[in-house]
Formats: C-alpha cells, structure tokens, sequence
C-alpha cells in the first residue's frame, strides 16, 4: 500500500488547473504540485463546458471556495444554457438542445425515468422549442430577475427584492480558456498545499514495481510523487509515453480531424448569446461561442474533403468578414486503451479526443477526475490491484465509447449536398451498439436502461435529456409509434396537459428574465457584490 503524499499534476490550461482544483476541493491530506511550462502552447479546440465543471466552480464545501460571480467577471465568461444546432438536418433550420432540462416522471408509471414529455414532442411533432431553456435562448434571456411580491410562487432570499436565480441543474459556462486558467490558478496558489513548478518533464524514473518513483524535469530537478496525472494533452508524457498503452482510433466513424479556431470582437451592439451555436457547414460545421468580450469561434473539418485555404474562403465568404486563425490543430479521434496505469491516470485529452462538439472534452477532464476521487481514491492505495484499476479503465471505456456514439448520432442526417455529408452520414460510420439502439428506438421509444452498457453502477450517462433532443432535433423517431405508446401507457391526455401548464409557466417566467446583454452590462456586478455580502 501506498500512502498517497504527494499528487504531481502535469500540465497547465483548463485540464491541469481544474484538476488541481478538483484534488484540492475533494482531499485533505496530501501536497498537490502543477508543473507546466510557458514555453509550451496550451491547446484549445473549444470553449464551452458542461454542468460538470460549473458543479467544479460552485462547489462550497472544499478548501478553496470560488465566487461565481466574482468568476464571470474575472474572466470574461457567460452563461449557456444549451446548443443551437443549425442546417445539421436540413439547410436552413435550426433546433434547440437545451442543458439541465432534465425530466422526472411524477406518476413512476411505468417507471419514474419514463420521459413521457419528451415522447409528447415526438409524437405531436413539434419542435423541443417552447419550455423555459429553449425559449430563453431563442429570446437571448437568462433565468434571472427581480423578485417581488407579484409573483409569490418564486422561491425568494431573505432579503427582499434581491435579485434571484432559478436555474436548472447543469447550466454551463462559456469560457475564455486561458483567463479561466489562470484565474484558478491564481485560486488555488493561495492554497500552501499547492505548488506550481514552471518546467518541462523530459523523463522519468521507475520503482520495481513499475509504478512512477519521480519525474526529471528539464531543469535537471527531479520531482518525487505518489500519484501523477497526465494533463499534458495529445502530448500524453505520462500515460502513453511511459506505458504500453494502445490507441483505439475512432476516425471510421468520426471524420472530422481538423479544428481552425478564430475571434470575433464585440462591437456595442453585439447580442451575447446564451447558448453555443454550432452550424453545420460544407464539409464539417463551426462554432460560435458568445463571451462578454468577443466570439470564440472556429471551423471543424475534414482535410480529406477541403484544404485549410478553402476552408478559411468557406467561412469568411459565410461570415462576410476576414478572419485570422489562431492555430491549425490536426487532432484523431479516439481513446487510449487504459485510462489509469499503475500510479498515473490520465484526464482530459490525455485520455481521449472525439471531437469539439457538445464539449466532451472539459467534460471529461473533471468527470474522470471526480469518478476516480469518489469511488477509488483513499489516502492509502495499492496501485498493484489490477482488478482495481480494471475496473476504473472499463468504466471510462464505456463512457467514452458513449460519447463517440452520441456525436455519430449528429452526422445521422438526410443531407446528402457535399461528399463530406454523404461520406459522414453512411451507415458504415455507425458502430455496432449504435446501430443496435436505432433498430430498437424504430420499435419503440428510448429507455434509459439502453445507455447503460456495461456500467453496473450508473454512474454516468448522458440518457434521454441529450439523447432525446438530438434525436428529435435530427427526426430520427418515428411520430406513430411514439403516439401509440403513449396511449398504451394513457399517458398521452395527461402528457398534453404537463405540456400546457409548463408552457403556461415558460410565458410567465420569460417576462420576469433578463436580456442577456442587460445583465452582464448591468446586473453581474451588483450580483458579485450581492453575493458576497449574502450567499457566502
């Protein structure tokens, strides 16, 4: 057994600092040292999260407690509330997929997971547009407001007329990822458990056993650990370098491999968005994401169908504007085989890469981080427990296969106007559980006993809230059996009726909320100080 001291993080950026962030939060005991070095570019392909990492930013029962107000303005950050996805099934139209909205079945008939409502949108085919996270992004509000004695039903702080905030469980952030990084790297620094060491690992040392004893930096320091994690992105120092570990490659089903990231400066009338917007384009699609102070955006495509200089001409004949590429980043999609060897585990892009959409990437970074504190991590380990580690490699295996398979399901479209969308639609690029779970969808609706795989604990997946609206989205469900299971059920009255109450509701609430830009230019403020006065 190993008594866990010293925790070597390697790398900086996102991945690096919140995993520090994560380890120090979450345990007590030990040292946590971050080694990264300025001399090395910080990859980034994207900038947007999912609920894991604001769950990370508002965690309050660590040692190092974030202000998310404070957060927003230090960074430039904002809200997103969900993705807009445009032209992916037909030119010309768009549909929401909005995040947090997730459903309990009151009635646990026939089970309290059964999303009756959501099979209701399938089955009256209408668009997943009209509850309270769609029509906030389609009308640029945020779910905050001035409480007052009108409307008593919202739940309301002790002080009265304080501005409030009802949002929904997994709201994300988008993110400037180098001032995010550097802010929580100026958080955690305050921390004495933390040291940061500005250098590059060039070797490494093994004990007999081969677990890592230290890492030899190009100083010609050599720094002893206990546990080291590999966030040193497609570079993989630790966990491929050192480990017979092999890639699984997932670019047969995934043919994007190329990402040509730029900004977009905010004029005065720039409206900011509160949810990504991802459009599908020729030969892959573009991000646009809305920060307080420009647009973080970039083209994802494959090199096999369109060069980089065509590419770029796509683009700014589409935007009607010349852009200047911040980076050309080749990336392969696909995962390592083993997650965590011996004393290194690995998160983030160290692991694995399928590719920007749907922000798996920063995901991942802090779900596999929490997965391995919760259920693994002990202040004494034996990294020898094959069986152990095992199982820890087979549950990310799971997971990411599940990723992989949630972002083919976007490429199942009708579009057939390019070669790159008649290559990526092909029934070849599906795997062989995707393919298993549309054939079961065609006769009756999605269950979430399908997204299991092999994870006895249900620790993680994505399930129907994400899985259901793309494939409403991408109308892939079929109208009449959707119906007819509903009313086999008698569900479909009573789902009618949910339907009008919340859409009742979502009219009320609207004209209570922001505008996006109202906020951030006028509310974030008095809320940072609000919140530190009240909430903390």
């Amino acid at each position: 057994m190993k008594k866990i001291k010293n925790i070597i993080i390697v790398g900086g950026g996102t991945a690096g600092w919140s995993t520090a962030l994560n380890f120090l939060q979450k345990t007590n005991n030990n040292k946590i040292t971050v080694i990264s070095s300025k001399e090395l570019p910080v990859i980034g392909v994207g900038e947007s999260t999912t609920g894991r990492f604001n769950e990370l930013i508002q965690h309050k029962n660590g040692n190092v407690k974030i202000n998310e107000m404070d957060f927003l303005l230090k960074t430039g950050s904002t809200f997103k509330l969900g993705i807009l996805h445009t032209n992916w099934h037909t030119i010309g139209e768009s549909f929401t997929s909005p995040l947090g909205d997730n459903f309990n079945n009151e009635k646990n008939y026939p089970h309290k997971g059964y999303d009756y409502f959501r099979i209701y949108h399938i089955a009256k085919n209408l668009k997943f547009n009209t509850m309270i996270q769609s029509q906030l992004m389609l009308n640029n509000k945020l779910p905050f407001f001035q409480v007052n004695e009108d409307f008593p039903e919202i739940p309301e702080f002790n002080i009265k007329n304080a501005k409030i905030d009802f949002r929904f469980n997994h709201v994300a952030y988008h993110l400037d990822t180098f001032k995010v990084g550097q802010y929580i790297k100026e958080k955690i620094l305050e921390n004495k458990r933390v040291n940061y060491i500005d250098d590059i690992v060039v070797d490494v040392e093994k004990n007999e056993d081969e677990t890592l004893r230290c890492l030899i930096l190009k100083s010609g320091k050599k720094i002893l650990g206990d546990l080291f994690v590999d966030c040193s992105g497609f570079q993989r120092l630790l966990i491929e370098k050192h480990y017979k570990n092999n890639f699984i490659s997932y670019e047969n089903e995934l043919l994007v491999n190329r990402a040509m990231p730029f900004h977009i400066k905010n004029e005065k009338n720039t409206i900011i968005n509160n949810y990504t917007h991802v459009i599908a384009k020729k030969f892959g699609w573009m991000w646009d994401i809305p920060l307080q102070h420009r647009k973080g955006c970039g083209y994802v495509y494959c090199d096999k169908f369109i060069t980089p200089d065509k590419a770029q001409e796509e683009i700014e004949k589409d935007l009607k504007i010349k852009i200047i590429p911040q980076k050309d980043i080749k990336f392969k999609a696909g995962r390592l085989e083993k997650f965590w060897c011996k004393n290194v585990l690995s998160t983030g892009l160290s692991s694995a890469f399928v590719e920007p959409l749907e922000a798996t990437s920063i995901h991942m970074t802090v779900l596999q981080i929490n997965h391995f504190i919760e259920q693994y991590y002990t202040e004494n380990m034996n990294f020898n427990c094959e069986n152990l580690i095992e199982q820890y490699n087979n549950e990310m295996t799971s997971v990411w296969d599940d990723i992989k398979d949630f972002i083919v399901l976007h490429y199942n479209s009708p579009r057939k106007d390019t070669s790159f969308w008649k290559e990526a639609s092909n029934e070849k690029r599906k795997s062989k559980r995707l393919k298993k779970l549309l054939n079961i969808w065609e006769n009756r609706m999605p269950r979430e006993v399908d997204y299991l795989g092999g994870l006895s604990n249900g620790f993680y997946y994505f399930g129907n809230t994400l899985w259901y609206q793309i494939l409403i989205g991408m109308k892939i469900l079929k109208q009449d059996i959707a119906k007819k299971e509903l009313e086999s059920f008698d569900l479909l009255k009573y789902a009618e009726e949910i339907f009008d109450f919340r859409k009742n509701y979502t009219k009320q609430i609207m004209n209570k909320c922001f505008q996006n830009n109202h906020f951030y230019q006028n509310e974030l403020k008095k809320l940072n100080t609000y919140s530190k006065v009240v909430l903390q």
